[in-house]
């Protein structure tokens, strides 16, 4: 299944870009943005920051289609740090979405994709996201979104590290986000 959505996501990041390429039917951005785990996780993990590239392909006036791709790393609370646990977990991120655009450059946003796990083999998780944001005519953007990633039992960190409580419950990884962007 991981590779099958690797593969889709591939081969439409492909079709877009050969798109964009004979006409202005979409656009790029890159952003930055900080995260606040929640639930237990907030007990583990302190914030999150990372970076991402998204196209947006104009389906319709209104309506994009996404394809994001980016990398987000958060750091381990001390109290957890051994030879076992590293000081940070990071995580690259592959999303497709449909971007609405409600009226006067406010957006809402729905994302389904994979997170890959950096470390120890790779592994990854279901990743669902919805948000909300504001788009400038100039180029630049703000959205915030909650963000869900569910991951399979032997893929988590439990299995890499060993540890229990809230790490052991797959569906237990939740985040709010804040991206700051710029189209080109």
């Amino acid at each position: 299944m991981k590779k099958i959505i690797f593969l889709l996501t591939l081969s439409l990041g492909f079709t877009f870009n050969s798109f964009a390429q004979s006409s202005k039917i979409g656009d790029f951005n890159l952003g930055i943005y900080g995260a606040q785990p929640l639930n237990n996780m907030n007990a583990l993990l302190n914030v999150g920051i990372g970076g991402s590239l998204k196209y947006e392909y104009h389906f319709q006036k209104d309506l994009n289609f996404t394809l994001e791709a980016g990398y987000e790393s958060f750091g381990v609370k001390t109290k957890l740090q051994n030879a076992y646990v590293p000081s940070t977990i990071a995580y690259v991120p592959v999303k497709v979405g449909v971007k609405y655009f409600l009226v006067n450059g406010f957006y809402a946003e729905g994302q389904l994709g994979q997170a890959i796990y950096c470390q120890h083999g790779g592994g990854g998780a279901f990743d669902s996201a919805g948000g909300i944001g504001y788009s400038f005519k100039k180029g630049f953007e703000i959205g915030i979104k909650y963000e869900s990633w569910r991951q399979e039992p032997e893929k988590h960190i439990e299995g890499d590290y060993g540890i229990s409580g809230p790490f052991k419950d797959p569906a237990n990884f939740a985040q709010f986000a804040l991206r700051l962007a710029e189209r080109f």
